[in-house]
């Protein structure tokens, strides 16, 4: 087998590249051996799981909770439903091209949940005032699964916030 000229000098310039790279790193991490890393916390958000991503907007916007009821003769306070969280939120194949200009807004979802976690029914109860928006916003939770706790093993319905675009920052 020949080795044409070409052949060699691509392959020595990989073999280059290689070596400097590995030298560069060793390099770098004995320049950074003692850093702690940055001073102030990091907040990733958009790399946490989607449901993790809800807990956290929905524990931000909490209304204060009754934590115990005082033994006064006084009906006992129900505990408050289940929060619904999303565990599966498989992407729209809508093209977006159609949604231009829909795609900023709040709106509240009503939702229906069986036992499995599947959507039973969606329907709007705070629209964001675009019917396009609605309607995709309809669509897109319909795929999506949610957690069903174990003593709710005939689902549960609540309310769903969603925010779209800019507005969100309302």
């Amino acid at each position: 087998m020949r080795i044409t000229p070409r052949l060699r000098v691509t392959s020595l310039l990989s073999l280059l590249a290689l070596l400097v790279g590995v030298l560069g790193t060793q390099w770098l991490s004995g320049q950074t051996a003692g850093w702690s890393g940055p001073h102030h916390p990091v907040v990733a958000e958009h790399t946490a799981p989607p449901a993790l991503r809800y807990r956290a907007d929905r524990e931000r916007r909490a209304l204060p909770r009754v934590v115990a009821a005082r033994a006064t003769g006084a009906a006992p306070v129900p505990p408050p439903p289940p929060e619904l969280v999303p565990i599966s939120m498989p992407p729209l194949s809508a093209r977006y091209a159609g949604l231009a200009g829909h795609l900023a807004g709040n709106l509240v979802l009503h939702l229906q949940v069986d036992g499995e976690g599947g959507v039973v029914q969606a329907a709007v109860a705070r629209s964001s005032g675009d019917p396009v928006l609605d309607a995709h916003a309809r669509a897109m939770v319909a795929r999506w699964r949610f957690a069903v706790p174990p003593d709710h093993p005939q689902g549960l319905s609540g309310d769903l916030p969603m925010h779209f675009g800019q507005a969100a920052a309302d």
